[in-house]
């Protein structure tokens, strides 16, 4: 028996059904530092959308880490978004439904350390570069209907790190029926993930590997290479008329919810990647922290393994389903 869902509930059901049933298990190399910035609680603004990806003239440096192997590419990730839309959209149809979300945005940049593009620094501080898609998030969460939200979830929630399912606030049992028809297991979200992973048992290893990607940044922070070269990071932001302990916390000073960057925080980017640059850090930075991952994988080689295996498998199928869907 399936108890009344109060309307706010229901906001969070499909917001918590977009974040794991459509686009779980597709961590990205996003990082720590790419969607919420040291000393900031909100994201950073985009840059505005009159700059075209192609208007960059410069293509932006990514890092190499061991735990990006494990991860989809953020140019990944939005393939596999796009086949999970297909795919649920096909499976709402049946239930006489219309589903779309917006499509992901495709982030060019590895703020894992904060700018360290000279050419960026200087055009958009450090606010977030243009993406490669033109999509914009639709602002607040469309109204659903109690029936499109059951034939969406079944009435349960998907774990994005652990693949484990559960019900959603206001149910007692999942959903089996939907307008006289049989609703999958997890629903439409999860009946595309299951076709995507091309198994029914949707476990999985992504929260080992986003613990990696966490810990072992933080932990970088604290080894002696990395403090060292903060240190001297620090003394050259001092001559150049700046105090701050290290580049996070550079970044934390800016206000990335304005629309777009303002010369002091454009002259301060542009100190903190040539300071970069004068002391090697992203190199040190980096080395160290490759160093730690290195290790947190060899602890956890089979389990990152089959995540790297599960990553091919949905961008396999992905591939597929967008080619048939053209």
């Amino acid at each position: 028996m399936r108890r009344p869902l109060p309307r706010a509930t229901y906001s969070v059901v499909l917001m918590s059904a977009l974040a794991a049933g459509l686009i779980s298990g597709c961590s990205t190399s996003g990082t720590p530092g790419d969607s919420k910035p040291s000393g900031s609680g909100k994201a950073p603004a985009s840059a505005p959308a009159s700059d075209s990806a192609e208007s960059l003239g410069f293509t932006p440096r990514r890092l190499d880490l061991p735990v990006y192997d494990y991860q989809l590419s953020p140019s990944q990730y939005a393939k596999v978004a796009e086949a999970k839309q297909i795919l649920v959209a096909a499976c709402m149809k049946r239930y006489g439904f219309s589903w779309s979300v917006p499509s992901p945005t495709v982030p060019r940049q590895d703020r894992r350390y904060g700018v360290i593009d000279l050419r960026a620094a200087q055009r958009y501080g450090y606010h977030l570069l243009p993406t490669d898609s033109s999509a914009t998030a639709a602002p607040g969460t469309p109204a659903r209907s109690k029936e499109e939200m059951a034939a969406l979830t079944a009435g349960q929630l998907l774990d994005g790190d652990t693949g484990a399912s559960r019900l959603a606030a206001g149910y007692d049992s999942p959903v089996k029926r939907v307008r006289g028809k049989a609703v999958p297991p997890g629903g439409c979200a999860q009946a595309a993930e299951r076709k995507l992973l091309g198994r029914d048992d949707l476990r999985s290893e992504a929260g080992v590997v986003s613990r990696i990607n966490t810990e072992s940044f933080g932990s970088s922070m604290n080894t002696p290479a990395v403090k060292a070269v903060f240190a001297k990071w620090s003394s050259c932001m001092k001559k150049a008329g700046y105090d701050f302990a290290d580049p996070l916390k550079s970044v934390g000073s800016a206000d990335l919810n304005v629309p777009a960057a303002p010369k002091a925080e454009t002259e301060l980017a542009t100190a903190d990647v040539k300071c970069k640059e004068s002391v090697d850090l992203v190199a040190v930075w980096s080395r160290a922290e490759t160093s730690i991952q290195r290790g947190m994988i060899k602890k956890k080689a089979s389990v990152t393994a089959a995540q790297r295996a599960d990553n091919a498998t949905r961008l396999r199928n992905a591939a597929e389903v967008v080619e048939k869907s053209g």
